[in-house]
């Protein structure tokens, strides 16, 4: 790939993740995560992680003027995104903060959602305590997160580790290192919740053609930076290889991906 063809899917990370990853992903992985958190109209609602607010608005729609729901993401260009994105139902507040370290107030909400964010928490434990902290009791937590690696994804962590840098290939299998149910119920007991249950389901997601998902999953992640330095043979090389393994799941210029989700929620 040139460098000119490169920038043409370049983009901030949060411009991209609005773009591309929330049609692609997770609006796809979000239905069976909101059906099982049930939301009631007039529920406050707390959604962690919350990237450019596709949770945080689907939660505003489903609890009505009556309710509430806050977004928090640690990225303020996330932040600034979803606030410039229209919304229907219970206000937002929108705010930038730590998982770790909430900015908010003991049993406060009803609700507590986290879409696809806890892998990347260095701190799991202490997140999922500060979702027990601002639930009231009784209130729900609900938690997902990618489940088992696909060969999509492998073929990609190969070709980078191949070509550019084997620690920057070990990012891809990082965004699966919570793909296992039951460690997420693990986790979700430990933090204090009661009645936990866990199960795996299956998102079925249209991603776009293999030069328009590698380049714009590349630049919105942390290996983007480190990509755009590298040499441009190099990342000539890794496009060569991850299309040569992705050509057999093209089916019209498209690659359809049945990825499995980790799914675990439970009470305060």
């Amino acid at each position: 790939m040139t460098t000119a063809t490169y920038r043409h899917y370049s983009g901030t990370a949060a411009e991209l993740y609005q773009r591309f990853f929330v049609p692609s992903i997770a609006t796809p992985v979000s239905a069976e995560f909101l059906r099982t958190a049930a939301l009631q109209p007039g529920a406050r609602v707390l959604d962690v992680a919350c990237g450019t607010g596709v949770i945080t608005r689907a939660a505003a729609e489903q609890v009505g003027p009556t309710g509430s729901v806050t977004g928090i993401d640690l990225a303020p260009d996330m932040i600034e995104i979803a606030e410039s994105v229209p919304s229907g139902g219970a206000p937002i507040a929108w705010q930038v903060a730590d998982a770790a370290s909430l900015p908010l107030p003991d049993e406060s909400y009803d609700v507590a959602l986290c879409q696809m964010g806890l892998m990347f928490m260095e701190d799991r434990a202490g997140a999922l305590g500060e979702l027990h902290r601002v639930l009231a009791p009784g209130g729900r937590v609900v938690v997902n997160t990618p489940g088992r690696i696909q060969p999509l994804f492998e073929v990609m962590e190969r070709a980078i580790a191949d070509n550019l840098d084997p620690h920057l290939g070990a990012f891809v299998s990082a965004v699966f290192s919570l793909h296992d149910p039951s460690v997420l119920a693990d986790l979700l007991t430990g933090a204090g919740f009661r009645d936990v249950t866990c199960t795996e389901y299956f998102a079925v997601l249209d991603l776009p053609g293999p030069v328009e998902f590698l380049w714009n999953y590349i630049d919105l992640t942390p290996m983007g930076t480190l990509v755009a330095e590298a040499p441009e043979e190099a990342r000539a090389a890794m496009e060569r290889q991850v299309l040569g393994g992705w050509a057999p799941g093209v089916v019209n210029g498209r690659m359809p991906v049945e990825q499995p989700m980790a799914l675990a929620w439970g009470l305060r």
